[in-house]
């Protein structure tokens, strides 16, 4: 008890000292500028990343580092400066996060003489945009490419067509629909992978790799039709086994976990419409010199990666895009 009273006459004597102040400045931390001190001592950051000041005080000469960082990724925190004289603002950049598991963090290590203080940085993990849904551990977009640098306008859009490892984007339509105006007269093959200065994707996107489409069409994908889901076209529910996707509809996707693929056929050598009952899809690696790393599937549920023997490079196809993200441990 007496202890208690003890303590309850100290904390009564520090509040009056407190109060008799005129100005209580002193008492906030790192408020004098002229004594070393680090603030914040603690610095949240979003998942998106950012810029966040950093205010050093003290007269003397100081350094800062980077320490103790838990992520693979090098270079996600930077500072503007690493040393200086007296009282200082810095900025600290962090990059977006890459992951969905890992919370970043690290320390600030600023040293002054013989002290040295810190101060802890943690950044949130990814979270899913509107219209990303996680699938095998990728982002995949819900909407196809539409010209390039964007998106289609809907997940039942089949955006714009592409020619393997071609830049140049020629519009969707019906069966036999006739070649573009700006059709190309011939095709070149180079007999390479589709290089990313060819990518049509919006920026942070990219074509996925044949492998990865053959792993998405191996999590099940389930022809699905239009009275079904909500959707204007008939179409593939895709990264879901056949007992979840005949649950799908144009409302659940996200919360499902999977993708409506339209129903689009492909625009062939000549540029006009050909297997417009067809889902085709374009991937970035080739599969050989002919089969341009299209993936496709039908109205009986067929899958083949491999084309069914017409996917061609210089047929052009619908592409849906993964995000461009690297993995950390």
């Amino acid at each position: 008890m007496t202890d208690i009273k003890y303590l309850l006459g100290t904390v009564a004597l520090l509040l009056t000292l407190w109060g008799c102040k005129e100005d209580n400045s002193d008492w906030i931390i790192g408020s004098n500028p002229n004594e070393f001190a680090v603030l914040p001592v603690a610095i949240p950051v979003s998942a998106d990343g950012g810029t966040y000041e950093i205010t050093i005080n003290g007269n003397d000469t100081w350094t800062a580092e980077l320490t103790n960082s838990n992520s693979s990724v090098e270079n996600w925190c930077t500072l503007s400066e690493t040393s200086g004289n007296g009282r200082k603002v810095i900025t600290l950049t962090v990059t977006p996060s890459t992951s969905f598991m890992k919370l970043r963090s690290l320390m600030i290590e600023v040293k002054s003489g013989s002290k040295t203080l810190k101060s802890k940085v943690l950044q949130q993990t990814m979270v899913l945009g509107e219209d990303e849904v996680l699938i095998n551990g990728m982002v995949w977009s819900t909407k196809n490419v539409g010209q390039p640098g964007t998106f289609a306008s809907s997940p039942d859009d089949q955006g714009m067509y592409y020619q393997f490892n071609r830049k140049t984007a020629y519009p969707a339509g019906p069966q036999d629909d006739p070649a573009p105006a700006n059709w190309p007269a011939q095709y070149t093959d180079e007999e390479t992978n589709w290089l990313p200065e060819n990518d049509p994707s919006p920026e942070g996107w990219r074509i996925p790799t044949t492998a990865e489409m053959v792993a998405l069409w191996e999590a099940g994908a389930t022809w699905v039709s239009k009275s079904q889901t909500g959707f204007k076209t008939d179409g593939i529910i895709i990264g879901v086994p056949a007992s979840v996707a005949q649950q799908a509809n144009k409302d659940n996707m996200k919360q499902l976990g999977c993708l409506f693929l339209p129903q689009s056929g492909w625009r062939n050598e000549n540029g006009v419409v050909d297997r417009g009952w067809l889902v085709a899809v374009r991937s970035s690696t080739s599969l050989s010199k002919t089969h341009g790393g299209m993936s496709l599937g039908d109205s009986g549920g067929y899958r083949d990666v491999w084309g069914w023997g017409d996917g061609h490079k210089v047929r052009a196809a619908m592409i849906r895009p993964v995000k461009n993200i690297q993995l950390e441990d």
